[in-house]
């Protein structure tokens, strides 16, 4: 039996509020359908719009690919590489000089063939993606800066919540820890307790006597 061919998950969702379970299980189907070996997954919660260096789940995928760790690298579509143009041009390109395809799952598509050889028209298509992946985040930003003015203009409060729906979120992260701090467990204690700063056992005081 041919051993099956190695590859890397490659999985990003740009805030902390979403999660990566659905691209997980669709990369996860798609390698099983295909065969492919997952010797590797990087998932993390990061912004497309961080550039290549400031970008460690991106220096992970080189640095993995420099050992030569997999063969295939499997995204869901361009954008989760970037929202960078050119960082995703000059990702894809490192990743070919260890003669690595990129698989974009959307698409259907690979960067190189299986003799590690680059297509024309793929690389043409990897360049519209990558830019329209960039106009996306340009548009993004308008918005955010429109609604931003528009929220300033009618005297809307911009940040985070607070009051009841703070303390409700509070209680949902740190419900142990206030419930030992009801029964009367030291701040000191608590913090030593629960793995966090005694600053931050204070706020959490705090906001159960407000």
């Amino acid at each position: 039996m041919p051993e099956q061919l190695k590859v890397c998950l490659f999985i990003r969702v740009s805030t902390q509020q979403q999660d990566y379970d659905r691209q997980i299980s669709d990369l996860t189907s798609y390698c099983a359908q295909k065969g492919y070996a997952i010797s590797k997954t990087i998932a993390t919660k990061i912004t497309g719009t961080k550039t290549l260096a400031d970008r460690q789940d991106l220096q992970e995928l080189l640095a993995a690919a420099n050992r030569n760790e997999f063969q295939k690298v499997i995204v869901c579509e361009i954008s989760r590489i970037g929202r960078n143009a050119r960082d995703i041009r000059n990702t894809i390109d490192q990743l070919h000089r260890k003669k690595i395809a990129v698989v974009f799952k959307n698409l259907g598509l690979e960067s190189i063939d299986e003799n590690g050889n680059e297509s024309f028209v793929t690389n043409i298509i990897i360049a519209i993606y990558s830019e329209l992946a960039q106009e996306e985040k340009r548009i993004l930003s308008e918005r955010i800066k429109s609604g931003l003015a528009e929220a300033r203009r009618k005297n809307k409060r911009i940040g985070r919540p607070t009051g009841k729906e703070n303390i409700q979120e509070i209680n949902k992260k740190y419900g142990k820890l206030i419930s030992d701090l009801r029964k009367g467990t030291s701040l000191t204690d608590c913090s030593k307790l629960h793995s966090v700063s005694r600053n931050t056992v204070i706020k959490i005081k705090k906001l159960m006597a407000a």
